[in-house]
């Protein structure tokens, strides 16, 4: 064990900082300090100080934000939590931090900030047991918390990355250097204000390279697009993101996060080439009128006397 100290003037706060050998089990807490065994277990970090309970609401409830977590796990697959902790009051304060799990409190950890300090709470689960389905879980101060879902599945999640490098382009047309998508899908092309400005023809599972999409408004001026790869969620090979408001053909994600890569786009105008005109001078050959003058022959035949 070791500790940790906040100066704040001449305000002294020690915080006794472990980490625990043993998990303790999900479920609902009886004194802040015991859990009954459930299927996911959690791990205990840093900052493990005992916390005031029931809560002082003498004080502004310390602020939750910034949740991160997996959207899609396997069974036994470790899972980590984790938020942003800010202490909003004029004064060091230690308050209760809960992680909860389908309404239940797993852990509820003592949390010590100095004023508007703010710092980040993980908690390390291991979804071991937990039947496939879809669980809300998330992490709470006294007034404020930020919930998430995380869905258990047999079935590995969809997967896929991108490559959309900086190119030059007439404006009508871009190239994605490398995509892959381990259940097919398609490329979709997006302005700087999100909307989708085009998209590729269906790709089948795998690594494509050099992929041509045309855009169905070209651009005009430098921008910067945004590749991000589709499902084909309906199976026919048409994307349907679009006109289905979102329902079909959505994004793959890690993390639930949208897998995108950004490119700029410098528009270039196509060479014009120059109209060449090949004048040919008229030529005219004038034949001079040739008149062969004949001179008049006369031929004179005299009178012959035959007896």
């Amino acid at each position: 064990m070791s500790l940790r100290m906040y100066l704040t003037g001449t305000l002294v706060v020690v915080v006794a900082v472990t980490v625990a050998a043993a998990a303790p089990g999900i479920g609902a807490v009886d004194d802040g300090t015991h859990a009954t065994d459930r299927a996911v277990q959690t791990a205990q970090h840093a900052q493990t100080q005992t916390c005031p309970f029931p809560a002082n609401a003498s004080s502004e409830s310390f602020d939750v934000s910034n949740l991160s977590a997996p959207s899609t796990v396997q069974p036994g697959d470790e899972v980590v939590v984790s938020a942003d902790i800010t202490n909003p009051n004029d004064a060091p304060l230690i308050q209760c931090v809960e992680f909860r799990f389908e309404g239940d409190v797993v852990e509820r950890r003592g949390w010590a900030l100095n004023p508007n300090e703010t710092e980040t709470i993980t908690f390390t689960l291991t979804a071991e047991g937990l039947d496939e389905g879809t669980y809300i879980h998330g992490i709470e101060a006294r007034d404020t918390g930020e919930v998430a879902t995380l869905t258990v599945s047999e079935t590995p999640p969809s997967t896929a990355t991108v490559v959309f490098d900086n190119q030059t382009s007439d404006g009508t047309s871009v190239t994605v250097a490398n995509a892959t998508l381990s259940d097919g899908g398609f490329v979709a092309i997006h302005n700087e204000s999100g909307a989708i400005v085009g998209a590729s023809t269906y790709l089948a599972p795998g690594t494509h390279t050099n992929v041509s999409v045309m855009l169905d408004t070209p651009v005009v001026e430098n921008t910067t697009l945004t590749a991000m790869p589709h499902l084909d969620t309906n199976g026919n090979e048409t994307f349907d993101f679009v006109q289905t408001n979102g329902d079909e053909d959505g994004p793959y994600t890690d993390d639930g996060t949208p897998v995108t890569d950004d490119g700029f786009i410098t528009v270039v105008s196509e060479p014009t080439t120059p109209n060449e005109t090949t004048t040919t001078p008229n030529e005219t050959t004038t034949t001079p009128n040739e008149t062969a003058a004949t001179p008049n022959e006369t031929t004179t035949v005299q009178s012959v006397l035959v007896v």
